[in-house]
């Protein structure tokens, strides 16, 4: 029993050094960006898009005006898209100077665009495309 639980131990480590665990626990296993500089590059520059996806949806927030903050929703098709409550999101876009486009209105929630977020989202997809494409020759 003892030496089958140091086997599984080993396994444990040897997985946590290939895969990403981190996006494994989302549902999306890819290899760990240490695995390979190639990796680690992109993996970099996915993590400076989406900080800059968070200085936009921060001066979306501050554009609007609401109460209640504005958030940033990833859907199935990793497109991004803000949410916000439906009344005070309706009326900041109305006084904005920015240009907003609404996807969809769901009871409470408002969900829109801008266009540069869907700049940051081709970018981000791009990367990710790149990612996925070293990840395979690796494989």
């Amino acid at each position: 029993m003892k030496g089958t639980l140091d086997e599984f131990a080993k396994l444990k480590q040897m997985l946590e050094e290939c895969i990403d665990i981190g996006k494994a626990k989302q549902n999306d296993y890819i290899i760990n960006p240490d695995f390979s500089p190639e990796l680690k590059q992109l993996s970099e520059q996915i993590n400076v898009v989406r900080k800059k996806m968070e200085k936009l949806r921060q001066a979306v927030d501050e554009d609007l005006g609401t109460n209640k903050p504005v958030q940033m929703v990833e859907s199935n098709l990793h497109t991004f898209m803000f949410e916000a409550d439906k009344k005070e999101a309706d009326a900041g876009i109305r006084k904005s100077d920015q240009t907003y486009k609404i996807i969809s209105l769901k009871n409470r929630t408002m969900s829109f665009t801008c266009s540069t977020l869907k700049d940051l989202i081709r970018e981000f997809n791009d990367l990710e495309d790149a990612y996925r494409a070293q990840q395979d020759q690796l494989v």
